[in-house]
Formats: structure tokens, sequence, C-alpha cells
């Protein structure tokens, strides 16, 4: 009996022990086991199915303002200019297209490219006179003097089958479309790199663009010239090009009017003193020698005329001479 009660509290703590550990045990085999690392090691294929991560969001491209697509478009243009100088016609009309895209009303952009598509020879005519090439020409040099418009080189270019505008040698003998001139048309001053490049950075500056005024009087003088009023037009451009001189469409309208205004003046000029109306012709060479004063055919004209005065004065005693017809 004494035994008995002795040993209970020894079984009783080995049955605490014994359930204690069974239980750990048990809740050691409930705990799941951790997860396996299924990233695949640098280099290693990715197991098929398996989910691809994301790729990252690529950076938004930042969106160019009316401004900044305009100059960007002149840039293009201009580079354009310099392909089609070195006969890469395929490349040019890619720019040329770029920069449309960016500013379709590019004027120098679509002047380029309808050269690029036209036919020369339909386009400048079966008329033309043949020029030797002298020592400083170029075609865009050729194409300001006689058409009026620098960026005309390239159709000039196509008109004598020269599919490199820039391979022009002295005393090479080249096609120009229209009659001869009886003097040549003055010639105008180069245009500098830098200056090429004032006017695309004009475009990109808000301030430079045309304001109201100029584009009324390149408008007035569009509709002057097409209504044949030389003088007015030539005086419309010029005003545009005084107030902003790097507007490039006001300087060459202003130049292409006065060389077909002095054509026009010379024409009166001659005409005039073949009718023996010697005060008009010498009113039409005083003009032109206004515009170019250094116009050697000008000068001379004028002194005919003169002289023919002084002798029509003296044969008829100092009176006015019989009216000329008109």
């Amino acid at each position: 009996m004494n035994m008995t009660s002795n040993h209970s509290p020894i079984r009783s703590i080995r049955a605490i022990a014994v359930t204690l550990a069974f239980g750990g045990l048990v809740a050691g085999c409930a705990t799941p086991p951790p997860a396996a690392d299924t990233t695949p090691a640098a280099g290693a294929a990715r197991p098929t199915g398996a989910p691809v991560a994301p790729a990252p969001a690529p950076a938004p491209v930042p969106e160019l303002s009316p401004a900044q697509a305009k100059a960007q478009a002149q840039r293009l243009s201009l580079d354009a200019v310099e392909q089609l100088q070195g006969g890469d016609e395929a490349a040019a009309r890619l720019t040329l297209d770029k920069a449309l895209a960016m500013d379709p009303t590019n004027d120098l952009a679509k002047k380029l490219l309808d050269q690029i598509k036209a036919d020369a020879q339909k386009e400048l005519g079966a008329v033309f006179f043949r020029y030797t090439v002298q020592r400083d020409d170029s075609l865009s040099k050729l194409a300001q003097q006689y058409m009026g418009d620098r960026f005309r080189f390239y159709i000039l270019a196509k008109y004598n089958d020269m599919p490199n505008p820039s391979k022009l040698a002295a005393g090479q003998v080249i096609k120009i479309p229209g009659r001869q001139p009886a003097t040549p048309p003055p010639v105008a001053a180069p245009v500098a790199p830098a200056a090429e490049a004032a006017v695309s950075a004009t475009a990109a500056a808000p301030e430079a663009k045309p304001a109201g005024d100029v584009a009324d009087l390149l408008q007035k003088g569009r509709e002057l010239e097409t209504k044949g009023n030389l003088e007015g037009a030539y005086a419309a451009y010029s005003e545009a090009a005084k107030k902003i001189p790097v507007n490039a469409e006001a300087v060459r309208r202003r130049d292409a009017s006065k060389t077909a205004l002095l054509r026009s003046l010379d024409r009166e000029g001659t005409q005039a003193f073949q009718r023996q109306n010697l005060d008009l012709a010498i009113a039409k060479w005083d003009r032109v020698l206004e515009l170019d004063p250094n116009n050697q055919k000008a000068k001379l004209e004028r002194e005919r005329c003169l002289d023919l005065k002084k002798k029509m004065a003296d044969k008829f005693g100092g009176a006015a001479p019989p009216a000329a017809p008109k």
C-alpha cells in the first residue's frame, strides 16, 4: 500500500512527459515545408509554361509643341536640301515625308517634294537658252538668278539630266528655261550656312513667327502679283522682309518679284524708246537704276535717250518734238 502510493506521482509525471513529447511530434509533422525557390539561375532556360514577368513600360516620349514641330520640320527640310545637292533623292524623299508629318504647311518641304515628283521637261517647258557655267556658279545661284528661287535648283538639275547637282563645272554648258534676257538678271548674294541656320532657329522662336501684318503683306503681294502689279507686289514683299528679315518666304518673294520687275522695266524702257517716247523710257531706266544701281544696260540706254532727246530738241529749235504715238 505504501509502495503503490509512493510510485503514483512518478507514473503521473512520466505520463505527462510522454503526452507532451507526442504532441510536439504531431505539431512538427503538421508544419508545411518551406516553399521551393523556383527562380531560374542566371543563364538557365525558363521552364515551359512558367509565368513571364511583365516588361517595364517604355518611358513616355515628350510631345512637341506646335512651334517645336515647325522648327524640327524646317531643320529636316534643310537636311533634305543637302541630300538633294548630293544627289541622294531617296534619302531626301524620306526626310521630307518626316518633315511634312510634323508640319504639313512647311513650304520648303512641299516645294522640294514637288520637284522630286515633277517631270522637269513638262514643268519648265521646251523654250530654253544655253548658258556657259562660270567659275563661282552653282545650280542654286543660277536658279535664283534666272528662276527667282534658289531652292528650285533640283528641278533645274533634272532639266539638264544631272543626277548630282553639286557636280557642276566651270565651262559646262547647261539649259536655262525661258528666253534669254537682254541683260543678265542681278546676281543674288550667296546665302551662308549660318543664315540657313538662322531661318531654322527662327521657326523655333514664337516671336519670330510671321506677325499678322506680315502675313497680310505677303497675301497682298501675291494678289498684286497675280494682277500683274509688279511694283505693288515688290513693295509689299519688301515691307514684309523689312519687318522680319529672316522670314524665308518674305525674302524669297521679295527677291523673285524684284527680278521680275527689273525684266518688266527693261522691256518697257526698250519699247518706249522704240516709239520715241523718250520721257517714259528715261523714267523706266531711272527706276531700273534705283533697284539696281550697277545695271550697265540701264545706264547706257538712259544716256542714249538723253542724247536723242537733245538732238530732237535741237532739230525743232527748242520746241517740243511731235508727240510719239502710244
